[in-house]
């Protein structure tokens, strides 16, 4: 099942007492890079939630928001961190006397350092608040991993509408190919019949030499070959595995086997077929940049 690497996720739920929201947001990445955001207090879960999230996904540019909102009438005390204010106040001082800048040292300028401030509050039972957010987590991933496969789905479609196009201009190019490399050899015998005519020449080195002119623009085996490269394609498309990557080098293959005929062929239809080729492998290779 193909799974687009666009996704997003979110759950909030009353759980054990505490109001605990995920969120989890992903876009296309190469690799696997997952981003964790949650209240200090609770930062021992971020590892624990990027461990979790593997268990959803493979490759992406993953973040994780975790919220916990404390039960009403549950004590949180503020405390002062007065080593940090004092030295705080210090260094403003130093820079007012040495620098003599305007203005004075105010109450909101304080208030907006939070480092100042040290927030606690009694102790919790850490593995009990764990259970909690992993309910809630896992939640959050399985909408987060449905809209992947929506997504998913989706670009499956329009992907495959364009490797119907590719395989139609294949076999167009691959009718096309004997016919192209018969009128070329005609023209050629009938070029060098007027430039030879009234003169003595080997005939039998002739048809040689057009014989290797038509195993030189012969493209028979590149278009058999993009014909399997459509074939693994389509079936790569089916399996129920991560295909990004795997489609990634087959379109890499298909843009070798098109350039090739392409540089080979002077024929007008079959130049003008690779163009086309090349867009629309163009148009499949962006898509698939963003499948898992």
């Amino acid at each position: 099942m193909v799974r687009s690497m666009t996704g997003f996720g979110r759950c909030k739920e009353l759980v054990g007492g505490m109001i605990v929201t995920v969120e989890v947001k992903s876009v296309n990445s190469r690799y696997t890079d997952i981003t964790v955001k949650c209240p200090r207090l609770y930062s021992a879960f971020e590892e624990r939630l990027k461990q979790m999230s593997l268990n959803y996904l493979t490759r992406g540019k993953v973040e994780i928001y975790l919220s916990i909102e404390l039960p009403e009438g549950e004590k949180v005390s503020l405390a002062v961190n007065r080593q940090y204010l004092e030295s705080y106040l210090a260094a403003l001082g130093d820079i007012k006397q040495k620098y003599e800048p305007s203005g004075d040292i105010t109450l909101s300028m304080i208030a907006a350092r939070s480092d100042i401030f040290v927030v606690s509050k009694p102790e919790d039972d850490i593995e009990a608040v764990w259970q909690a957010v992993s309910a809630v987590a896992q939640k959050a991933f399985e909408a987060f991993v449905e809209m992947r496969i929506r997504e998913g789905a989706r670009m499956k479609d329009d992907i495959l509408s364009h490797i119907d196009v590719i395989e139609q201009k294949r076999k167009e190019v691959a009718a096309r190919a004997p016919l192209a490399i018969a009128e070329s050899n005609e023209r050629m015998k009938a070029r060098i019949g007027e430039m030879l005519s009234g003169v003595d020449y080997d005939e039998s080195r002739l048809l040689t030499e057009c014989a290797v002119f038509a195993d030189k623009a012969d493209i028979s085996e590149e278009i058999a070959r993009l014909g399997s490269h459509v074939s693994q394609f389509r079936r790569a498309m089916e399996k129920d595995d991560q295909v990004g990557r795997k489609l990634d080098f087959m379109i890499q293959e298909m843009n070798r086997e098109v350039n090739t005929s392409g540089s080979k062929s002077t024929d007008e239809f079959i130049i003008s077929c690779v163009i086309d080729l090349k867009c629309e492998l163009e148009k499949v290779r962006e898509q698939i940049q963003n499948l898992e």
